[in-house]
């Protein structure tokens, strides 16, 4: 339950006199629950008994109930004709072809559909309440069954590109200290020329501005600290993913847990993106948006 998806599906059918009940439930991921039910208008003293049952499972998401009732052979078998109803059907019928003769005439499944035109099995509140009951039990249990079964290969998904998230950072980590090099290789002979072009004297002190402004710049496209923040999330996420498995305090809320931790990632990447000193840097904080970007796509679909 700790890693369930938001999206899942179940459905289950039974056979009572009355014909063959149905009922279908389908979620999709909200920041909070919603309940959504349609059924027949007699089933309608069932709607907060559906709620309950599936909110006592489902704490987020946006969750569709229908039921619905099929008239079947054995249910038509019971079902008579009411010779009183049929009467005044006719009657009716007959009144309104002699005032309006050319209207379209009746057919048999017209009447049939008349109320009080046929008499079917008749059941109890109390025997609709336990037929329904147990047929949302059927379908919750598949229900659950979908959502777990999406929340497992959501969280490896995850797992996954978190996985080459580290990856990337280590490429990164490694880049850092030759693209700090080459840039202030580049900055300090650009500098030098063109002091010595405008200026031949003062030698020592032109070379020592140099070397302090290679250091300055060398300060503001070094990326080592949004490095390490963005470790720091990486092992957060790990552990959290470990809870929800473990169901470790806080395994509940894994979905909030690693849509916050994905926000705070994909701020750190920005912030690499902007200080990016070297082409192969570049790349590897255009793969790393795009791994943070699906790790909160999954996370937003998980319980």
């Amino acid at each position: 339950m700790a890693h369930t998806s938001m999206t899942g599906f179940g459905s289950a059918q039974a056979d009572c006199p009355a014909g063959r009940l149905l009922l279908e439930i389908r979620s999709v991921n909200s920041r909070f629950f919603e309940f959504n039910a349609r059924m027949p208008d007699e089933f309608r003293w069932a709607e907060a008994v559906c709620r309950e049952l599936i909110h006592s499972r489902t704490q987020r998401g946006k969750v569709d109930l229908r039921l619905s009732l099929a008239r079947t052979e054995a249910g038509l078998a019971q079902t008579s004709i009411s010779p009183s109803g049929l009467a005044s059907a006719l009657r009716l019928a007959h009144q309104i072809r002699q005032d309006h003769p050319d209207i379209t005439p009746f057919s048999v499944s017209d009447l049939l559909r008349l109320p009080g035109v046929t008499i079917e099995p008749q059941l109890s509140q109390e025997d609709w309440s336990q037929r329904i009951t147990a047929l949302m039990e059927d379908a919750l249990g598949r229900f659950q069954a979908s959502r777990e079964a999406e929340g497992i290969r959501l969280t490896g998904a995850v797992a996954e590109r978190i996985a080459s998230l580290r990856v990337l950072l280590d490429r990164a980590g490694d880049l850092v200290p030759q693209a700090l090099a080459a840039q202030r290789h580049k900055l300090m002979e650009r500098l030098r020329d063109a002091l010595e072009a405008a200026n031949s004297g003062q030698q020592e002190a032109l070379e020592e501005r140099i070397r302090q402004e290679a250091a300055l710049f060398g300060l503001r496209i070094d990326i080592a600290e949004e490095i390490d923040r963005l470790g720091a999330h990486l092992q957060a996420s790990e552990q959290t993913l470990a809870r929800a498995m473990h169901g470790g305090p806080g395994a509940s809320s894994l979905g909030k847990r690693l849509d916050f931790l994905s926000q705070e990632m994909n701020r750190e990447v920005n912030t690499m993106g902007s200080k990016s000193a070297s082409a192969d840097l570049s790349q590897i904080v255009i793969e790393m948006k795009l791994l943070v970007e699906q790790i909160r796509e999954q996370a937003q679909n998980l319980e």
